[in-house]
């Protein structure tokens, strides 16, 4: 059975409703949901109820996208867990083939690809071939699209510094995947479609409150030093799209200098 994690702060109808309306049309019932809300609890309650779906609402009190993430692992009856969000969804099938994937093959997790029926675009550019993921291919992923043997992440959890509600609003799912990765656990990449998301526009994709995280986020991943030169080689890649490109690098390499890593534990 596979265990979907949903955080919500129960602000998004459409899009929430469009989710289950998704999953209650799957082939394959092998599913629980696990809703986290962080407010509008009577409301999330509702859209759930309207749905027979096998379904555990936890109404968390604080915000943190992390936070809620690890509410849900007491509750988790699942052999295979994903992270989702409130404003994805999926092909009918999509259940189906993750079973299908773990069924056949021996790797700890699985990654997939993210489309955009609404634009009719891939989410992100994808390799066309199957493979293990390794080394800087890691960055590329998105929880949306990955699925994780639940025996291979029952002792990990995720970094309540990072990701949106923390202190830093990005960066929970690289160190999350490092951790299962130094685990010694392997990660599969199956070049299908598994799940939909609207595309966020390239101007949004790095702004300074993202590029300050990535000093942390480096510093913990590797080193100070390392993690410097990473830093400096993206604010080159990327200043263009900053507003204020000297300030906001100013603040990354002063958060990456201030911060003391350390790993999110159960």
């Amino acid at each position: 059975m596979i265990t979907f994690v949903v955080p919500t702060l129960g602000e998004r109808c459409n899009e929430f409703k469009r989710l289950l309306v998704s999953l209650d049309k799957q082939t394959d019932k092998r599913f629980e949901l696990i809703v986290v809300s962080q407010g509008n609890y009577d409301q999330v309650e509702q859209w759930l109820s309207a749905f027979q779906l096998r379904s555990t609402h936890i109404k968390l009190g604080e915000k943190g996208l992390s936070r809620a993430r690890n509410a849900a692992w007491p509750a988790m009856k699942g052999d295979i867990v994903s992270f989702s969000d409130d404003d994805c969804w999926y092909p009918p099938d999509a259940v189906e083939r993750v079973h299908s994937a773990f069924a056949q093959e021996g790797a700890d997790a699985y990654c997939f690809q993210i489309y955009d029926p609404i634009q009719q675009s891939p989410y992100k550019h994808y390799d066309t071939s199957p493979g293990t993921v390794r080394g800087r291919r890691v960055w590329k992923k998105s929880s949306i699209e990955l699925f994780f043997r639940q025996s291979a992440i029952e002792s990990l959890r995720f970094n309540e510094a990072f990701g949106l509600g923390g202190t830093y609003p990005s960066g929970e799912e690289n160190l999350f995947l490092r951790q299962f990765l130094v685990a010694g656990h392997t990660l599969m990449y199956i070049p299908e479609t598994i799940v939909f998301h609207e595309k966020p526009s390239q101007a949004s994709r790095l702004q300074e409150a993202q590029l300050v995280s990535k000093g942390p986020l480096f510093k913990t991943m590797y080193n100070g030093p390392f993690g410097f030169v990473l830093l400096t080689a993206l604010f080159a890649k990327k200043y263009k799209h900053l507003k204020h490109p000297t300030a906001s690098y100013a603040k990354a390499v002063r958060a990456l200098l201030d911060y003391k890593p350390k790993e999110a534990r159960p």
